[in-house]
């Protein structure tokens, strides 16, 4: 006997076994804490008819929603899988765009492109303090009440402000991003391994191992979704949270110093299910993501700090089997394997499940991947949002070929993103050449220091930005395929995918 699903309604909580038993059954609580000190919040007698019961939902104000479950006797699920039809606030579909075109720009800027989508960046110790402050909002989340920056939500809504629909970043930095730097904050929401003398590590994983770390997290993310999924659109208009960033380069961009990919994934997947819950209350669409690098199979020096994106998606699978699954979706970032923009060459880009990166050249492996019956959720794939990806052009004696060769390679993984049946966004970073972004120029405006918006000269890669989905496309495609041999571009367009791993057993024979 198992338990699969249990399911959020107004005033109880609904469990379901896979047989329909009939009796009492004891239920333990848990805090919904990962590799940290378990705290049994609760304990009850649940009395079970014909495999259903049902428990109060709400302990006071902790919404037990989020709590970690355990039947005395009964293996399955111990978290929350669904939500009954009237719990969200908010009904109505997902607003996707006719265009899967974004550009990380406020929205009168995004016009000129025919943009009608963009994702920002949201950093929690940049929005949230533990004290009331001046010019702060208090927002009560599990019996305490935490308080937002009131100027940093004014500036969020003003890029947010016109696109029809926009997908937040979720991060956690202690050293960027505005931090505010209130040392009672961050001692509860960055990770307790967080290497905080490694200049190397930019942005903390969020803390799930204690309650104080998850719940300030949880304030975070359910003020957000509360104040930007309203039908009314008041506030603009977020539909989703990418959680992290990049985090099979997590000793970066999630680091919490040295750990197994199995108990990292452990954590972040709590973090998304935490951010889900809190979504879903409000808006029935509300889209959680993972954030991938390019990165997939290939071999690490420390595999405790830099993780396959492979093995990620595979113990997302695995623990939502185990645990209880619930709706999150992929940021990819698919950036050409040496940054440069003739991604048409990368070498280790191939077209099966084995590859070792999944760039712009073999996108399509991603959505095949998924497609795999252990992802599917609810019969249905995963969506796919290239959030972040550009083309880098070198200054000096190639830049202008460099840059030419951007201009032809956005309008080919354009197309190939296009074809794609469940991707919903495709992100050019940056808008502007940023000279603090590793030597990098992936903007699609150079970089002018004396301009008040820093932005310069356009680069060739705006022309075929703006074409796409208009009627100067065409005009692009061919420009396109004068850089890029028409025979590979078109082969590309639609290229052959091994749905699996390929035969490698006779790779060393000879003669």
């Amino acid at each position: 006997m198992k338990l699969i699903s249990i399911t959020v309604c107004k005033d109880v909580l609904e469990f379901l076994l896979d047989e329909p038993f009939t009796g009492a059954l004891k239920l333990e609580e848990y805090a919904p804490v990962v590799h940290g000190e378990e705290r049994l919040a609760a304990q009850e007698l649940l009395s079970f008819a014909d495999g259903k019961a049902c428990t109060a939902r709400f302990a006071g104000s902790h919404d037990r929603a989020f709590g970690r479950f355990a039947l005395e006797g009964v293996d399955g699920i111990c978290y929350v899988t669904d939500f009954a039809e009237d719990i969200p606030e908010n009904i109505y579909p997902y607003p996707q765009p006719d265009t899967i075109k974004t550009l990380v720009c406020n929205h009168e800027l995004g016009k000129e492109f025919g943009v009608k989508q963009s994702r920002f960046d949201v950093s929690l110790p940049s929005f949230v303090s533990l004290k009331e402050q001046p010019g702060t909002i208090p927002y009560e989340f599990e019996g305490r009440t935490y308080y937002f920056y009131e100027e940093n939500l004014k500036n969020l809504e003003a890029n947010l402000a016109g696109h029809e629909v926009n997908t937040l970043i979720l991060l956690n930095s202690a050293r960027s991003f505005g931090c505010k730097n209130e040392k009672e904050l961050l001692d509860i929401c960055i990770h307790p391994k967080y290497e905080w003398d490694w200049p190397g590590a930019f942005i903390s994983a969020f803390n799930m191992t204690t309650e104080a770390g998850w719940q300030v997290y949880g304030a975070f993310v359910e003020f957000l979704a509360e104040r930007y999924t309203r039908s009314d659109n008041k506030y603009g208009r977020v539909c989703g949270v990418i959680i992290g960033n990049e985090i099979n380069l997590a000793e970066n961009w999630g680091n919490v110093g040295d750990m197994p990919v199995e108990d990292y994934v452990e954590e972040y997947m709590q973090a998304m299910r935490v951010a889900w819950i809190c979504g879903k209350k409000h808006y029935d669409n509300f889209r959680v993501y993972v954030s991938l690098a390019n990165n997939w199979n290939r071999v690490h020096p420390n595999p405790q700090r830099l993780y396959h994106g492979r093995d990620i998606v595979d113990l997302l699978g695995k623990y939502g089997a185990r645990d209880g699954d619930f709706g999150w979706h992929m940021a990819h970032h698919p950036y050409p394997e040496s940054w440069l923009p003739d991604f048409w060459n990368d070498r280790t880009a191939e077209f099966n499940f084995a590859t070792p990166s999944i760039t712009y050249k073999n996108m399509e492996v991603l959505e095949a991947y998924l497609a795999q019956p252990q992802f599917l959720y609810k019969g249905q794939p995963r969506r796919i949002i290239f959030s972040e990806q550009g083309f880098n052009s070198e200054n000096g004696p190639l830049r202008d070929l460099q840059e030419k060769q951007a201009a032809a390679g956005y309008v080919l993984e354009y197309m190939k993103a296009r074809n794609m049946k469940t991707v919903d966004m495709m992100a050019n970073h940056s808008t502007v050449d940023n000279p603090h972004e590793f030597g990098l120029n992936l903007g699609i405006f150079r970089y002018d220091p004396n301009s008040p918006t820093r932005r310069g000269e356009a680069k060739p890669l705006a022309k075929a930005i703006r074409a796409m989905d208009t009627p100067a496309e065409g005009i692009a495609i061919e420009f396109a395929k004068q850089v890029i041999d028409p025979a590979l571009f078109e082969y590309l367009l639609n290229p052959p995918v091994l749905h699996g791993d390929p035969d490698r057993s006779k790779d060393v024979e000879f003669g």
